[in-house]
């Protein structure tokens, strides 16, 4: 069995250039550079990516995406005016002088976005595809959106009433509708399994669940205020490993349902990113960019306050009593400095990494089938994943 693996050639110092520069771009445009700093963003990490040493290409283009961010804004002004307006009219027919019907009108407005945030994930994804080629050959994704959005509404509601117990069957379930929905040129993805060969991952999950149910109806019972403390230090542990064993299981699944999917007439694939190393990964590089943050925004603000010293626009009286308009302008512009450095210092020592190692994990077998697969149709979908960005829920980087 001939086997195809992958390398990541991107340079950590490119993408902090890149991050800094396109960040400070974004924030004096006023946020429209953002089109552009994602585009170039995902051009890099696209180019980095080389299976079998021959690099991703991304073709989206940030006009296309502003111009859909756009129009998605404009839609969804419309639906969630529509939708409130019938919630209130509905609320004003119940109310009878109640008061209280108007108020769940009003609140169940965010309810009203829950379906369009996984159809502008699944449309995103979409034209992520639509835009990604590899040896000249585009991937391509059928239309979907709402099919997708009303199974994710289904299977997260089953899950949460199960109280977690579906989880593992709505991993699998909407991991499959992705992947036999994908294409790689004429070649049809196929995701094989079934969600039962998830649930053995997800033992360590129900067993520290059913331990915090069980702490919690001994403190029910407990009268005692020392042993409810510990009872509570004892909730505050398994919590933690609760979202510790959360964390193996998504990518335990991961690397289990990579291993069964299928492109074309046989080819398969191999990921084994090793969860203990993508933790590492989070936790350090999301404490080294905490560090950074708090320690190069005061110097750049004491940087700032010394130049306006220098030059006269403030007195030591002002700097260290300043009137409201220089306490308005610092802080300010300690903001900025912390929106632009949390992006740039996440990016570089958080996803970074994580994409690097995932990537270098990534095997191709038998890559003969891909001498038979021929170029698709290109895929229009001018939305541009609009939708997935004016809500903020925007898909890869």
């Amino acid at each position: 069995m001939s086997t195809v693996k992958t390398d990541f050639g991107g340079d950590r110092g490119d993408l902090f250039a890149l991050m800094l520069r396109t960040s400070f771009l974004t924030v004096i445009t006023l946020g429209i550079y953002r089109f552009w700093r994602l585009t170039k963003l995902r051009r890099w990490y696209w180019s980095s990516i080389r299976p079998g040493g021959i690099p991703l290409e991304y073709t989206g283009t940030p006009q296309e995406k502003l111009m859909g961010f756009f129009v998605a804004v404009i839609v969804l002004a419309l639906y969630i005016s529509l939708f409130n307006l019938a919630g209130l009219f509905v609320a004003f027919n119940m109310a009878d002088n109640d008061i209280s019907y108007m108020t769940y009108a009003i609140g169940a407005a965010p309810l009203a976005l829950v379906p369009v945030i996984f159809a502008a994930r699944y449309r995103a994804r979409r034209y992520i595809l639509s835009r990604s080629t590899w040896l000249g050959i585009r991937f391509g994704m059928d239309p979907g959106a709402w099919g997708y959005a009303w199974r994710a509404c289904m299977y997260w509601l089953l899950a949460i009433l199960s109280l977690g117990l579906l989880w593992p069957l709505m991993t699998f379930q909407m991991e499959r509708y992705l992947t036999d929905r994908s294409y790689y040129g004429t070649a049809k993805f196929r995701q094989h399994g079934n969600p039962f060969m998830l649930y053995p991952l997800a033992i360590p999950f129900y067993v520290l669940g059913a331990a915090i149910v069980g702490v919690l109806v001994l403190i029910a019972g407990e009268t005692d205020e020392a042993t409810i403390g510990w009872y509570i230090i004892l909730i505050v542990v398994l919590s933690v490993l609760l979202v510790l064993s959360g964390f193996y299981f998504r990518i335990a699944s991961l690397r289990a349902m990579a291993g069964l999917k299928e492109l074309g007439d046989g080819m398969e694939f191999g990921i084994e990113p090793r969860t203990g190393k993508l933790l590492r990964i989070h936790i350090f590089g999301n404490l080294i960019s905490g560090f950074l943050i708090s320690f190069v925004s005061p110097v750049i603000l004491g940087l700032v306050v010394g130049f306006l010293y220098l030059i006269g626009r403030v007195d030591a009286g002002a700097i260290t009593n300043p009137p409201p308009n220089l306490a308005a302008f610092l802080g300010a512009l300690t903001w900025l400095t912390v929106f632009i450095l949390y992006g740039v210092f996440r990016q570089v020592f958080v996803t970074y990494p994580t994409v690097r190692h995932v990537a270098a994990t990534l095997e191709l077998e038998e890559p003969a089938v891909l001498q038979g697969i021929r170029q698709r149709d290109v895929d229009r979908n001018r939305e541009a994943g609009g939708f997935a960005e004016a809500l903020d829920v925007g898909a890869a980087f």
